[in-house]
């Protein structure tokens, strides 16, 4: 494709990176000088424009300092045991790990091929890359890995991790994306999964960016036979937030809970595309996204669940349903199932709506005030996305997050009497 001069810009500045220099950096730069920024003509991301939102100047950032801010958000991470990296960067002195659990720094990350410009910008721009491994057959402590991404105006950080879960070990983890400041930044990132057989992994991303921050999250998993994964994807701030989710179910047995929370007030626009494909028989995987938007924000979900040939006896599930605040909010959502195999249990679904006016009906009828009713029922369609983690200090944590940032701030035109 002919690449537009913004796009132009961004590959100049790619190829004089000194990652290029190396094999994924090869393929990176062939594959964005292939298909540039995303705008609304591509497929996979026609709910937004990539193109024209992104920063002009790209660049890392020379910020390598916690602030006290990021100290208390540090602090305030659940589980005494943390990986801090700081734009990118493994910080070894504010980092406490289990024993026997292991952080290397790796030259060749890549699982995969890239398929995604914004993961193809993440492998040029991040500085370096670390293998996270959890030891087999072991249970590992719950670790957060705390990703600060620190920036002046116009300013790109990005960081590349990888989590190896060995054979039949079990792991927990929160991978915590901060971006601070009001100032327009980006930050991209990409996360590695692999599950050895048999091992079991419980997996949080979440990310709290700036008012005027673009954030790209890519979480990539490979999942081996019999293992399991139950990962959750929270997002509840940034300008511009995509989320991208890709899993391949490649074992017999194998499966995957991927689910989701996103909220948008304001101007705040969430997208988030998830991609699971079943290329083993007996694999099952279930997902459950929910949307709250608010004031003139927009939400956006794509699910693409994909049967691979010759995958048997796979079951799978996908549910997107999304709560509307305002009449100016506004949400996008498009399941997809593509089934190449003949004997298989596949279903998929979406919602769109607003508060159920019956059931604030009920608990003003005990004695609960409208505006507070209306908090307590949409608290509780976001509540049920953050319990089905299943790990208690992580939903907390989240469920405060999403209070603080969302929640405390919606309906308020509603408490002011003008809807």
């Amino acid at each position: 494709m002919s690449l537009t001069e913004k796009s132009k810009s961004y590959f100049d500045t790619l190829k004089g990176l000194n990652s290029y220099s190396n094999e994924i950096g090869v393929q990176a730069l062939q594959y964005f000088e292939e298909h540039g920024l995303p705008s609304k003509r591509a497929e996979d991301y026609k709910y937004n424009n990539f193109e024209s939102e992104t920063c002009e100047v790209l660049r890392s950032s020379s910020i390598d300092q916690l602030s006290a801010e990021d100290r208390e958000t540090l602090a305030a991470l659940p589980g005494e045991h943390k990986a801090v990296f700081i734009n990118g960067l493994y910080s070894e002195k504010e980092s406490i790990l289990p024993k026997g659990v292991n952080l290397k720094e790796v030259g060749q990350p890549l699982l995969s091929p890239i398929n995604d410009p914004f993961e193809a910008i993440s492998y040029q721009t991040a500085q370096k890359s670390y293998t996270l491994t959890f030891p087999k057959n072991e249970k590992s402590a719950l670790v957060s890995i705390a990703n600060f991404h620190l920036s002046n105006e116009l300013e790109t950080t990005s960081s590349l991790i990888n989590l190896n879960i060995e054979k039949g070990a079990q792991a927990e983890v929160l991978e915590f994306h901060s971006s601070r400041g009001d100032h327009r930044n980006q930050t991209f990132t990409v996360t590695n999964l692999t599950l050895e057989e048999n091992a079991h992994l419980k997996f949080a991303s979440a990310s709290l960016g700036g008012l005027s921050q673009i954030g790209v999250y890519k979480v990539k998993a490979t999942i081996a036979k019999d293992a399991n994964l139950n990962s959750l994807t929270f997002s509840v701030s940034g300008a511009l937030v995509r989320n991208n989710i890709e899993i391949y179910l490649k074992g017999v047995g194998s499966h995957a809970t991927a689910n989701g929370l996103y909220t948008a007030r304001g101007e705040q626009h969430q997208d988030n595309f998830s991609h699971i494909h079943h290329a083993a028989p007996h694999s099952t995987s279930n997902q459950i996204f929910k949307g709250i938007i608010d004031d003139s924000g927009r939400g956006a979900f794509t699910g693409k669940i994909v049967v691979h040939r010759d995958a048997q006896k796979v079951d799978s599930s996908q549910l997107n349903k999304n709560l509307l605040l305002s009449k100016k909010a506004q949400v996008d959502t498009r399941p997809q199932i593509e089934v190449y195999a003949d004997d298989v249990k596949c279903g998929h679904g979406a919602t769109v709506g607003q508060i159920n006016q019956e059931e604030v009906f009920y608990l003003e009828s005990r004695g609960i005030p409208r505006s507070k009713a209306q908090k307590i029922l949409c608290h509780a369609f976001g509540q049920e996305v953050l319990e089905s983690f299943e790990q208690k200090e992580v939903s907390s944590f989240l469920s405060g997050l999403l209070y603080n940032n969302f929640e405390k701030f919606a309906l308020e035109h509603l408490e002011l009497g003008d809807a």
